[in-house]
């Protein structure tokens, strides 16, 4: 999802826009035969064959078994949103919402990049959403909807113009703070635990619908600091000069006390 577009600039237009959506099954719409009506034509997209590769990371990479159920996908012009829509994409900056994990409403760009992340993005939400038994947090929707489809903070789609020769027309895309502090919390999760055990975690998440990130984190208790120093492999000549200072300490405490008792 997206937010505003900034002024055009030299040979590139560019625009600065954040991630968002509408929370999947927790999102229930008070309109179903106006929701279905909205969605007459739209393309079908059977999640245990599509090839959109985030749907593929999540059925053959994380393993988790693909929901049955048909998602109904179609764009639309934000100028002619059917009425049903219009709350949805309400807030300032929604690009794409998914609806009961059923339905993916895509408001139409010119950059066909930019409309294929909104894809991933939103077909993240559609599998787990159909795929848990219970909703699953938003930190957890957002999280993985990031992370599954571009990965990214920031982005840039363009297109040569159709104008002028040798111009591009593009923009930037800058995911909002609170999408990002998302992705990186799933980077995090990443780097502690390692990608196999993350898969295992996220994949039971999704099909329990338990979400606890802490069973991830969770290891033996930690050694001291002094015990985790000690217990690295230390150089050869630093064993060397350790020795040394132990044995002219230890002499000089043996002349020092012979000479406070009287010995020479």
């Amino acid at each position: 999802m997206t937010s505003r577009i900034s002024p055009s600039l030299a040979l590139a237009s560019l625009l600065v826009l954040g991630l968002g959506h509408v929370n999947c099954r927790a999102q229930m719409s008070p309109y179903p035969d106006d929701l279905a009506s909205a969605f007459k034509s739209a393309q079908v997209v059977d999640l245990r064959t599509s090839e959109v590769s985030s749907v593929v990371t999540l059925r053959n990479v994380v393993k988790i078994p693909p929901p049955s159920e048909p998602v109904l996908v179609k764009v639309f012009k934000g100028e002619n949103l059917p009425p049903v829509l219009i709350p949805a994409f309400s807030k300032p900056g929604v690009n794409g919402v998914t609806i009961e994990g059923r339905y993916v409403a895509i408001l139409q760009t010119e950059f066909h990049k930019e409309y294929e992340d909104i894809l991933r993005h939103e077909l993240v939400h559609a599998y787990v959403s159909l795929t848990s038994p219970e909703p699953l947090p938003f930190w957890f929707q957002e999280g993985g909807a990031v992370f599954f489809s571009s990965g990214k903070g920031r982005k840039f789609y363009g297109h040569p113009s159709k104008t002028e020769v040798g111009v591009t027309v593009g923009r930037v895309v800058d995911l909002d703070p609170t999408y990002k502090q998302k992705l990186q919390s799933f980077n995090y999760l990443i780097e502690k635990a390692g990608k196999k055990r993350f898969h295992e975690w996220y994949r039971n998440a999704v099909v329990t619908g338990v979400v606890d990130a802490s069973t991830l984190l969770e290891r033996g208790p930690s050694a001291p600091r002094s015990e985790q120093i000690l217990g690295k492999r230390l150089p050869a000549w630093l064993w060397v000069v350790g020795a040394i200072v132990v044995i002219v300490v230890a002499l000089i405490g043996f002349y020092a006390a012979r000479r406070e008792a009287g010995y020479y």
